[in-house]
């Protein structure tokens, strides 16, 4: 019998569960920061299996960044309602 693939979605919880140790030895406010960014991947989880890579991290960063451009984005939008108000 050939070796059983682990789907993608149990690999990305899996990397993200070996980086316990990592966040364990953070400061709080940072623990806090990887919290979100850590529910934001999980956000694309489906669009990930989807692209069903050998290797997900790429894409777990690639979903990361997403999610902070879109919070970048909606914060200029706020300064910019706020300034023409």
């Amino acid at each position: 019998m050939g070796r059983t693939v682990m789907p993608v979605r149990y690999e990305v919880e899996a990397q993200l569960d070996e980086l316990r140790r990592y966040v364990r030895c953070l400061r709080s406010d940072d623990r806090k920061h990887f919290s979100r960014l850590y529910a934001d991947v999980k956000r694309h989880i489906s669009s990930i299996s989807y692209a069903n890579p050998l290797n997900p991290n790429e894409l777990m960063q690639w979903s990361a960044l997403i999610e902070i451009e879109k919070k970048i984005e909606k914060l200029k939008n706020d300064i910019d309602r706020h300034v023409h108000s």
